[in-house]
């Protein structure tokens, strides 16, 4: 067959008929519906896009959980909950960068329409710090 409706022979107007030189009929697409549809045009793209709520919760917390740069304590701190597509982070971690991530990896998940990220970041070591600094002056 040849490709996007080249027609061997021209046409009627196309410069000689059958028996005359190659020409393009319609080009991009082909003479006949036949040379330009495929599959795709039938196929319903919507089918499969909706989700349950509970397949979007196991989507999201699989997706954070194989983020590489969550640690894996944070991944365990963090509480996935889905109503209506909205997915809604809680928690507590420890590095401030799970926090983006954690919203990153579930915003880009399959079926979801927004999150809410409710995460705190407590960073180990700040509150002792500025405890032990204080002591330290008034004594």
């Amino acid at each position: 067959m040849y490709p996007y409706g080249y027609w061997r022979g021209g046409g009627p107007g196309m410069g000689g008929g059958p028996w005359g030189p190659p020409g393009y009929y319609n080009y991009p697409y082909g003479y006949y519906p036949w040379d330009y549809w495929d599959y795709t045009d039938f196929y319903d793209y919507n089918a499969d896009l909706v989700l349950e709520d509970n397949e979007i919760q196991d989507l999201v917390s699989d997706t954070i959980a194989a983020d590489p740069y969550i640690p894996q304590s944070d991944i365990n701190n963090i509480t996935v909950s889905v109503n209506n597509g909205v997915v809604t982070l809680s928690g507590t971690v420890r590095n401030k960068r799970s926090k983006p991530l954690a919203y990153a990896d579930a915003f880009w998940s399959r079926g979801v329409v927004d999150v809410i990220n409710n995460v705190k970041v407590e960073e180990p070591g700040r509150k002792g710090a500025r405890g032990k600094q204080g002591e330290e002056e008034e004594e």
